[in-house]
């Protein structure tokens, strides 16, 4: 019975910092939060109370409110030193982002989840716009750029979960444009009506929980995604409406993908010279990235 309390009272926990890192300029009572989290008053205050107590929550002491506690700025710091190509992607993205029209956001796997780690720039349409914390499910063809450079085993196990949303022959157009986005170094889709659909109704904030509903619609886009709006093999079908992202990995020491920068948002005039540019200039970030944190790309 204790394992399985302390495991509820881990997750409420974790659940608490989620929500309040999605709104951390905002204070929330303890029903508010009591509501938002699915929880009893008294489950909530007894949460709550642990967390102020050890200031990872900050409770007004007129309002009676909760916020992001000044504990977590330590242990925020101290994961951007253990993470360290988070602050030099940033820096790079800054960079980029100041010389090139759109926006770049930086993004990692975690738990099978898409997690936007860090944003500059801001883009041309709202298409692009996205927020740190902010995830998306890493089912194909979503994450490309994160598993072109993986292993046969991965990539094949990627292959098989499109089986329930993208026809026969669309999996077979997925494992070449697998193929193509190696040979390039960088993933580049054209933009439609689908991939926007998907890319706005895939988002998710970090406080909010995934339903039958949001499923069903996710995987109906993916089965109405065109061959180029997952990924463009010849940039002349691009077609008017430009293009929709471009992303480059960023390399780990060991030789694996540890974090994809996307540049989305961008003019939708863009001739094949400039997405070119674009791309080779992504890169060039990316590279700087790698290299700076001793990262490798894989044979």
């Amino acid at each position: 019975y204790g394992v399985t309390e302390n495991s509820g009272t881990n997750n409420r926990v974790i659940e608490v910092i989620n929500f309040l890192a999605a709104h951390p300029t905002e204070a929330f009572t303890l029903s508010e939060l009591a509501a938002h989290l699915g929880l009893s008053n008294g489950s909530a205050h007894r949460v709550l109370s642990t967390m102020t107590d050890a200031r990872y929550l900050s409770r007004h002491p007129k309002h009676k409110t909760y916020s992001l506690g000044v504990a977590l700025v330590a242990i925020g710091q101290a994961a951007l030193e253990k993470h360290r190509g988070i602050d030099v992607a940033r820096r790079e993205m800054a960079r980029l982002t100041a010389e090139l029209k759109g926006q770049c956001i930086a993004t990692a796997i975690v738990d099978e989840e898409l997690l936007f780690l860090a944003k500059e720039g801001t883009p041309q349409t709202h298409d692009g716009m996205n927020r740190v914390g902010e995830r998306r499910p890493f089912l194909p063809p979503l994450g490309l750029g994160h598993v072109a450079w993986a292993d046969k085993k991965s990539i094949a196990s990627y292959l098989d979960r499109a089986a329930s949303t993208l026809s026969e022959s669309m999996r077979v157009y997925l494992k070449k444009a697998l193929e193509v986005i190696r040979q390039r170094g960088y993933v580049v889709a054209a933009n439609g009506k689908a991939l926007r659909a998907l890319r706005q109704t895939a988002m998710f904030p970090m406080d909010q929980r995934r339903d039958e509903a949001y499923w069903a619609r996710v995987k109906q886009l993916i089965a109405e995604l065109s061959e180029q709006e997952i990924q463009l093999l010849d940039f002349a079908d691009m077609g008017s409406g430009g293009i929709s992202y471009i992303s480059v990995p960023v390399f780990s020491p060991a030789g694996t993908v540890a974090l994809e920068l996307s540049l989305s948002g961008m003019p939708d005039n863009l001739t094949i010279e400039e997405i070119e540019r674009y791309a080779e200039r992504l890169r060039a970030a990316a590279a700087i990235v790698t290299g700076e944190t001793h990262g490798r790309a894989p044979d």
